[in-house]
C-alpha cells in the first residue's frame, strides 16, 4: 500500500511540476534566426579557408593568398575592384573610397591602397577563424579603421564601420 500512495504522490507531483498556468496572454513568436549563408565567392577568391598552397604553386600574376591559421589561407587580395555583394557599406568621406561587407565568418573591403608607390584599386576577403592578426590589421588598415588590436569577429567589425569616422 506504501509503495501504491508513494508512486501515485510521485506522478501527481511530476504532473503539476510539467503543467503550466495559463495567463490568457498570447506569447511571441521566437525571434527568426538570422541567415548564416554566405555570399558566392568570385573565382578569384575561391583559395579563402583551403589550405595553404606550397610555396612553388604561388600564382604572382593572380590573386595574393596569405596562409593564415591552421595551414590554410586566411586572406586574398586581387589587385582591382569588384562587384561586391548586395549590402556592402560605403564609408563616406574615406580617403581610399572604401566598401565593406561583413558576414558571419567573412569580411569583404575594397579600397584604394594610399600608402602604396602607386594608387592600386584592391579587393580584399578575410577568413575571421583562419586570418592571423597581421593580416586583420592588413585588412583594418585598407578599411581605414583606426582599432588598435585585431577585430576577430563579425560583431566586433559591425561595431567598429558604426563607430568610423573619416580623417580630418
Amino acid at each position: 500500500m506504501r509503495a501504491f500512495l508513494a508512486a501515485t504522490l510521485f506522478l501527481a507531483g511530476f504532473s503539476l511540476s510539467c503543467a503550466s498556468a495559463d495567463d490568457g496572454s498570447i506569447r511571441p513568436e521566437p525571434p527568426a534566426e538570422t541567415s548564416n549563408a554566405l555570399a558566392p565567392l568570385p573565382p578569384e577568391f575561391a583559395q579563402l579557408g583551403q589550405p595553404c598552397p606550397a610555396t612553388d604553386q604561388v600564382d604572382y600574376a593572380g590573386p595574393n593568398a596569405g596562409c593564415g591559421k591552421d595551414g590554410h589561407v586566411g586572406i586574398v587580395t586581387v589587385g582591382r575592384r569588384m562587384d561586391l555583394p548586395e549590402g556592402a557599406q560605403k564609408l563616406e568621406g574615406s580617403t581610399g573610397k572604401v566598401q565593406v561587407f561583413v558576414e558571419s565568418e567573412r569580411v569583404w573591403v575594397q579600397g584604394t591602397c594610399v600608402w602604396c608607390r602607386n594608387l592600386t584599386e584592391q579587393t580584399s576577403v578575410v577568413h575571421l577563424a583562419y586570418a592571423t592578426d597581421n593580416q586583420l590589421m592588413q585588412i583594418q588598415m585598407t578599411a581605414e579603421l583606426t582599432n588598435q588590436s585585431p577585430l576577430r569577429d563579425a560583431e566586433a567589425w559591425r561595431a567598429a564601420i558604426a563607430a568610423w569616422q573619416p580623417k580630418k
